[in-house]
């Protein structure tokens, strides 16, 4: 049975798995303009359309399902790890430094650039129905962003507050009397 410190997650471990499952769901954009040829059917209208189109979406939403669900579980693990107290300060500073990059706001607006020039100058009008989908070059740096938010955010409590079902309510016995002045 291994100890209680092996089974543990790491802080930075999660972030990094968060920060790769975002970049992954990325690259499913970039995969649009990657020429996928069409495969044949038999047969019109919706259905006939999507079995052609088979390849392509196999393409784009197997990173982008991927990506998704690796960055999900792991800031959800680093979420409850976090808001349960596993880690010291001491074993999230590299978190924060991670995140405290400013390569995420670099990288966003790096490919973002790419994104908007790519459908800009492209003459396949695929690539324009395309930029519907260019929210998907943020999900690096909102989950950048969300992890951050979460560790510098950090307030410590003494305990007194922290099941507020125990608090008793305000009473006072002047309620609707009027504030009396500070004497000068």
């Amino acid at each position: 049975m291994a100890p209680m410190e092996e089974l543990k997650p790491r802080p930075k471990q999660l972030a990094t798995w968060a920060l790769a499952g975002a970049f992954l769901a990325t690259s499913s954009y970039l995969l649009v303009f990657v020429p996928i040829p069409r495969l044949p059917s038999h047969g019109h209208g919706l259905w006939a359309l999507l079995w052609m189109n088979r390849l392509r979406f196999v393409a784009f939403f197997t990173p982008l399902a991927l990506g998704l669900a690796i960055s999900q579980v792991a800031e959800r693990r680093f979420n409850r790890g976090f808001h349960d107290d596993l880690w010291s300060e001491a074993e999230l500073e590299p978190v924060k430094a991670l995140v405290a990059n400013p390569i995420w706001r670099w990288a966003s607006l790096i490919l973002c650039c790419f994104g908007l020039l790519a459908m800009i100058f492209s003459n396949n009008p695929k690539t324009h129905f395309s930029g519907i989908l260019f929210y998907v070059f943020l999900v690096p740096t909102q989950t950048a962003m969300r992890i951050r938010q979460l560790v510098t955010s950090r307030v410590k409590t003494t305990g007194v507050f922290r099941d507020w079902k125990n608090v008793k309510p305000i009473r006072s016995d002047h309620w609707g009397q009027q504030p009396i002045p500070p004497s000068e």
